[in-house]
């Protein structure tokens, strides 16, 4: 059984009010460089201690 049959998103990307579906590469990738980009921030500064959800909204206008 391939790890892609038991795969659950952790990532939603929506573009111009579109679902993109991502399959559990672009998923990881996606979640995992974010989250590496979050380490260099000091989050606890701002309360946050243990990275549980985000939320980024880009406008590319």
């Amino acid at each position: 059984m391939s790890d892609d049959q038991d795969f659950e998103n952790k990532v939603k990307l929506v573009i111009n009010g579109n679902d993109i579906e991502l399959n559990k590469f672009t998923d990881d990738i996606i979640k995992e460089t974010i989250l590496g980009l979050l380490k260099a921030i000091k989050t606890s500064e701002y309360g946050v201690d243990e990275v549980k959800n985000v939320e980024i909204s880009i406008d590319n206008e």
